[in-house]
Protein backbone atom coordinates (compact mmCIF):
# COMPACT_ATOMS: atom_id res chain seq x y z
CA UNK A 1 0.00 0.00 0.00
CA UNK A 2 1.56 3.34 -1.16
CA UNK A 3 -0.19 6.85 0.01
CA UNK A 4 -0.18 10.19 -2.33
CA UNK A 5 -1.31 12.93 -1.24
CA UNK A 6 -1.65 16.90 -1.14
CA UNK A 7 -2.90 19.80 0.61
CA UNK A 8 -3.14 23.38 -0.98
CA UNK A 9 -4.80 26.62 0.53
CA UNK A 10 -7.67 28.33 -1.76
CA UNK A 11 -8.12 32.18 -1.74
CA UNK A 12 -8.66 32.31 2.40
CA UNK A 13 -6.28 33.32 4.71
CA UNK A 14 -5.90 29.70 6.47
CA UNK A 15 -6.17 26.55 4.80
CA UNK A 16 -8.81 25.21 6.83
CA UNK A 17 -8.49 21.78 5.16
CA UNK A 18 -6.91 19.19 6.89
CA UNK A 19 -5.19 15.69 5.67
CA UNK A 20 -5.83 13.07 8.32
CA UNK A 21 -3.07 10.38 9.12
CA UNK A 22 -2.67 7.42 12.10
CA UNK A 23 -0.51 4.69 10.10
CA UNK A 24 -1.26 3.29 13.39
CA UNK A 25 -4.28 2.47 13.02
CA UNK A 26 -4.56 2.16 9.40
CA UNK A 27 -7.07 5.33 9.24
CA UNK A 28 -7.08 7.68 6.63
CA UNK A 29 -8.99 10.99 6.18
CA UNK A 30 -9.57 14.66 4.67
CA UNK A 31 -11.45 16.72 6.65
CA UNK A 32 -13.05 20.45 5.09
CA UNK A 33 -13.44 23.10 7.50
CA UNK A 34 -16.91 25.33 7.50
CA UNK A 35 -16.35 28.86 8.92
CA UNK A 36 -19.37 30.46 10.63
CA UNK A 37 -21.43 33.35 8.45
CA UNK A 38 -20.47 35.57 11.64
CA UNK A 39 -17.02 36.65 11.66
CA UNK A 40 -14.48 35.26 14.06
CA UNK A 41 -11.21 34.36 14.62
CA UNK A 42 -9.32 33.07 17.82
CA UNK A 43 -6.87 35.15 19.79
CA UNK A 44 -4.70 33.04 17.44
CA UNK A 45 -5.86 34.46 14.65
CA UNK A 46 -7.28 30.54 13.77
CA UNK A 47 -10.94 30.88 11.76
CA UNK A 48 -13.78 28.33 12.81
CA UNK A 49 -13.45 26.06 10.32
CA UNK A 50 -9.34 25.93 10.74
CA UNK A 51 -10.42 24.91 14.63
CA UNK A 52 -12.92 22.81 13.36
CA UNK A 53 -11.11 20.43 10.90
CA UNK A 54 -7.46 20.24 12.95
CA UNK A 55 -9.88 19.77 16.19
CA UNK A 56 -11.11 16.38 14.20
CA UNK A 57 -7.28 16.16 12.55
CA UNK A 58 -5.91 15.92 15.94
CA UNK A 59 -8.29 13.37 17.77
CA UNK A 60 -8.36 10.99 14.63
CA UNK A 61 -3.98 11.23 14.51
CA UNK A 62 -4.09 10.31 18.76
CA UNK A 63 -6.52 7.50 18.40
CA UNK A 64 -5.31 4.84 19.69
CA UNK A 65 -8.34 2.59 20.92
CA UNK A 66 -10.30 0.01 18.43
CA UNK A 67 -13.09 -1.02 20.15
CA UNK A 68 -15.07 2.24 19.21
CA UNK A 69 -17.24 2.57 15.46
CA UNK A 70 -16.20 5.06 13.38
CA UNK A 71 -20.00 6.86 14.24
CA UNK A 72 -18.68 6.58 18.05
CA UNK A 73 -15.33 8.12 17.48
CA UNK A 74 -16.85 11.07 15.64
CA UNK A 75 -19.54 11.23 18.04
CA UNK A 76 -17.23 11.97 20.76
CA UNK A 77 -15.01 14.36 18.41
CA UNK A 78 -18.45 16.27 17.43
CA UNK A 79 -19.01 16.64 21.71
CA UNK A 80 -15.41 18.38 21.60
CA UNK A 81 -16.11 20.74 19.02
CA UNK A 82 -19.62 21.71 21.16
CA UNK A 83 -17.17 21.97 24.03
CA UNK A 84 -14.46 24.04 22.01
CA UNK A 85 -17.06 26.58 20.69
CA UNK A 86 -18.30 26.86 24.53
CA UNK A 87 -15.31 28.31 25.31
CA UNK A 88 -15.38 30.65 22.75
CA UNK A 89 -19.00 31.98 23.45
CA UNK A 90 -20.15 30.70 20.94
CA UNK A 91 -24.42 30.58 20.52
CA UNK A 92 -25.15 27.15 19.68
CA UNK A 93 -28.83 28.55 18.83
CA UNK A 94 -27.70 30.69 16.24
CA UNK A 95 -26.54 28.18 13.20
CA UNK A 96 -24.84 31.10 11.51
CA UNK A 97 -22.59 31.68 14.16
CA UNK A 98 -21.78 27.49 14.09
CA UNK A 99 -18.36 26.03 12.76
CA UNK A 100 -17.59 22.73 11.61
CA UNK A 101 -16.06 20.32 9.10
CA UNK A 102 -17.22 18.10 6.26
CA UNK A 103 -15.09 14.78 6.63
CA UNK A 104 -14.31 12.02 4.64
CA UNK A 105 -12.66 8.70 6.77
CA UNK A 106 -11.39 5.08 6.02
CA UNK A 107 -10.25 2.78 8.09
CA UNK A 108 -8.00 -0.29 6.62
CA UNK A 109 -8.92 -3.88 7.81
CA UNK A 110 -7.42 -7.19 7.07
CA UNK A 111 -10.52 -8.24 4.63
CA UNK A 112 -12.73 -4.40 4.31
CA UNK A 113 -12.79 -1.31 4.03
CA UNK A 114 -14.78 1.36 7.14
CA UNK A 115 -16.18 4.51 5.96
CA UNK A 116 -17.42 7.39 7.29
CA UNK A 117 -18.57 10.86 5.93
CA UNK A 118 -20.94 13.79 6.40
CA UNK A 119 -21.00 16.90 4.35
CA UNK A 120 -19.20 17.08 0.80
CA UNK A 121 -16.48 15.25 0.78
CA UNK A 122 -16.21 12.32 -1.15
CA UNK A 123 -14.84 9.00 -1.31
CA UNK A 124 -14.11 6.67 -4.54
CA UNK A 125 -13.01 2.87 -4.71
CA UNK A 126 -11.91 2.12 -7.76
CA UNK A 127 -11.45 -1.37 -8.56
CA UNK A 128 -8.73 -3.91 -10.95
CA UNK A 129 -11.91 -3.98 -13.47
CA UNK A 130 -11.76 0.26 -13.89
CA UNK A 131 -15.15 0.53 -12.70
CA UNK A 132 -15.33 3.87 -10.10
CA UNK A 133 -17.72 3.67 -7.01
CA UNK A 134 -18.58 6.53 -5.42
CA UNK A 135 -19.11 5.58 -1.81
CA UNK A 136 -20.43 8.53 -0.55
CA UNK A 137 -22.67 11.30 -2.25
CA UNK A 138 -22.44 15.06 -1.56
CA UNK A 139 -25.06 15.89 0.74
CA UNK A 140 -24.92 19.45 -0.10
CA UNK A 141 -25.45 19.03 -3.93
CA UNK A 142 -29.10 19.73 -4.20
CA UNK A 143 -28.78 23.31 -2.09
CA UNK A 144 -25.90 24.34 -3.55
CA UNK A 145 -27.33 24.09 -7.14
CA UNK A 146 -30.50 25.82 -6.21
CA UNK A 147 -27.53 29.18 -5.19
CA UNK A 148 -25.27 28.01 -8.79
CA UNK A 149 -28.50 28.32 -10.93
CA UNK A 150 -28.87 31.96 -9.17
CA UNK A 151 -25.53 32.88 -9.93
CA UNK A 152 -26.09 31.63 -13.72
CA UNK A 153 -29.02 33.52 -13.98
CA UNK A 154 -26.83 36.96 -12.79
CA UNK A 155 -24.37 35.84 -15.57
CA UNK A 156 -27.36 35.59 -18.43
CA UNK A 157 -28.28 39.22 -17.30
CA UNK A 158 -24.86 40.16 -18.12
CA UNK A 159 -22.94 40.15 -15.07
CA UNK A 160 -19.59 39.40 -15.20
CA UNK A 161 -18.20 40.06 -11.47
CA UNK A 162 -17.92 37.54 -9.09
CA UNK A 163 -18.24 40.49 -6.18
CA UNK A 164 -21.20 41.71 -7.95
CA UNK A 165 -23.20 38.19 -8.37
CA UNK A 166 -22.62 37.32 -4.70
CA UNK A 167 -25.32 40.08 -3.31
CA UNK A 168 -28.01 38.06 -4.95
CA UNK A 169 -26.62 34.94 -4.03
CA UNK A 170 -25.78 35.44 -0.16
CA UNK A 171 -28.99 35.06 1.07
CA UNK A 172 -29.71 31.92 -0.35
CA UNK A 173 -25.95 30.71 0.97
CA UNK A 174 -27.78 31.69 4.02
CA UNK A 175 -30.15 29.75 4.28
CA UNK A 176 -28.90 26.61 3.04
CA UNK A 177 -26.43 26.84 6.38
CA UNK A 178 -30.02 26.90 8.47
CA UNK A 179 -30.84 23.11 6.76
CA UNK A 180 -27.34 21.94 9.07
CA UNK A 181 -28.61 18.32 10.04
CA UNK A 182 -31.78 18.94 9.35
CA UNK A 183 -34.51 17.35 7.51
CA UNK A 184 -34.19 17.88 3.71
CA UNK A 185 -30.80 19.79 4.95
CA UNK A 186 -27.45 18.31 4.92
CA UNK A 187 -25.09 16.45 7.62
CA UNK A 188 -21.49 18.44 8.95
CA UNK A 189 -20.05 18.13 12.25
CA UNK A 190 -20.84 21.07 14.26
CA UNK A 191 -21.28 20.27 17.46
CA UNK A 192 -25.14 20.21 17.03
CA UNK A 193 -25.89 16.17 18.97
CA UNK A 194 -28.16 16.00 15.59
CA UNK A 195 -25.33 15.95 13.72
CA UNK A 196 -24.29 11.85 14.17
CA UNK A 197 -27.62 11.23 12.31
CA UNK A 198 -26.31 12.21 9.40
CA UNK A 199 -23.29 10.68 8.87
CA UNK A 200 -23.03 8.22 6.15
CA UNK A 201 -21.31 5.33 7.21
CA UNK A 202 -20.63 1.52 6.27
CA UNK A 203 -18.43 -1.26 5.39
CA UNK A 204 -17.20 -2.45 2.14
CA UNK A 205 -14.53 -5.59 0.83
CA UNK A 206 -11.14 -5.34 -0.52
CA UNK A 207 -12.09 -7.78 -3.63
CA UNK A 208 -10.32 -6.27 -6.58
CA UNK A 209 -9.97 -2.48 -5.05
CA UNK A 210 -6.73 -1.20 -6.32
CA UNK A 211 -7.14 2.33 -4.98
CA UNK A 212 -9.32 4.51 -2.63
CA UNK A 213 -9.63 8.29 -3.44
CA UNK A 214 -10.41 10.73 -0.67
CA UNK A 215 -11.49 14.51 -1.54
CA UNK A 216 -12.17 17.62 -0.34
CA UNK A 217 -14.75 19.80 -2.67
CA UNK A 218 -11.62 21.74 -3.67
CA UNK A 219 -10.83 19.32 -5.97
CA UNK A 220 -14.13 18.98 -7.49
CA UNK A 221 -14.02 20.18 -11.10
CA UNK A 222 -16.40 22.17 -12.59
CA UNK A 223 -19.29 20.59 -14.04
CA UNK A 224 -19.26 22.19 -17.28
CA UNK A 225 -15.51 20.56 -18.06
CA UNK A 226 -16.55 17.26 -17.62
CA UNK A 227 -16.92 16.09 -21.70
CA UNK A 228 -20.74 15.23 -22.89
CA UNK A 229 -21.27 11.98 -22.18
CA UNK A 230 -18.73 10.93 -19.19
CA UNK A 231 -20.14 10.42 -15.87
CA UNK A 232 -18.34 12.68 -13.39
CA UNK A 233 -16.90 10.55 -11.02
CA UNK A 234 -15.38 8.07 -13.74
CA UNK A 235 -13.81 10.88 -15.24
CA UNK A 236 -12.49 12.73 -12.16
CA UNK A 237 -11.10 9.18 -10.82
CA UNK A 238 -9.45 8.28 -14.05
CA UNK A 239 -7.96 12.26 -14.53
CA UNK A 240 -6.33 11.40 -10.76
CA UNK A 241 -4.77 8.41 -11.35
CA UNK A 242 -3.73 9.05 -14.95
CA UNK A 243 -2.27 12.52 -14.15
CA UNK A 244 -0.99 11.88 -10.22
CA UNK A 245 -2.94 13.91 -7.79
CA UNK A 246 -0.27 16.27 -8.00
CA UNK A 247 -0.70 17.14 -11.66
CA UNK A 248 -4.41 16.91 -11.56
CA UNK A 249 -4.34 19.54 -8.30
CA UNK A 250 -1.97 22.36 -10.41
CA UNK A 251 -4.23 21.58 -13.67
CA UNK A 252 -7.65 22.75 -11.81
CA UNK A 253 -5.84 25.73 -10.27
CA UNK A 254 -4.76 26.66 -14.00
CA UNK A 255 -8.65 26.39 -15.14
CA UNK A 256 -9.07 28.69 -12.12
CA UNK A 257 -6.79 31.06 -12.71
CA UNK A 258 -8.20 31.50 -16.14
CA UNK A 259 -11.84 32.33 -14.44
CA UNK A 260 -10.64 34.37 -11.94
CA UNK A 261 -14.31 36.08 -11.83
CA UNK A 262 -15.96 32.28 -11.86
CA UNK A 263 -17.90 33.47 -15.01
CA UNK A 264 -17.18 30.32 -17.05
CA UNK A 265 -17.29 27.37 -14.59
CA UNK A 266 -19.62 29.23 -12.03
CA UNK A 267 -18.75 28.82 -8.38
CA UNK A 268 -18.90 30.75 -4.93
CA UNK A 269 -14.70 31.67 -4.85
CA UNK A 270 -12.30 31.14 -7.35
CA UNK A 271 -10.14 28.77 -5.69
CA UNK A 272 -11.27 26.88 -2.95
CA UNK A 273 -8.82 25.10 -0.17
CA UNK A 274 -7.90 21.65 -1.36
CA UNK A 275 -7.65 18.39 0.18
CA UNK A 276 -6.51 14.66 -1.42
CA UNK A 277 -5.07 11.49 -0.73
CA UNK A 278 -4.83 8.32 -3.31
CA UNK A 279 -4.47 5.21 -1.30
CA UNK A 280 -2.64 2.84 -3.83
CA UNK A 281 -3.61 -0.95 -2.90
CA UNK A 282 -1.37 -2.30 -6.00
CA UNK A 283 1.09 0.16 -7.95
CA UNK A 284 3.84 1.70 -6.67
CA UNK A 285 3.00 4.80 -9.20
CA UNK A 286 4.03 8.29 -8.39
CA UNK A 287 0.29 10.08 -7.96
Amino acid sequence: MKLHHITIKGDGPLNEDALIFNEQQSLFGVADGVSSLVPFTSKENLTGGYIASHTVKDALECLEKEDQTLVQTLSNINDRLHSKMNEYGINHNRKEQLWGTALAVVRILDHGIEFIQTGDCMILAVYESGEVRPLTRLQVDHLEETAIEMWRECIRRGYRKKNEIMPYVKEQLIANRQLSNRENGYGVLNGEPEARDYFEYGKINKVGLTQLILLTDGLFLPSESIPEGESYWEFTACSILEKGIGKYAADLIDLEESDPECITYPRFKKSDDKAGIVIDFWRGTDL
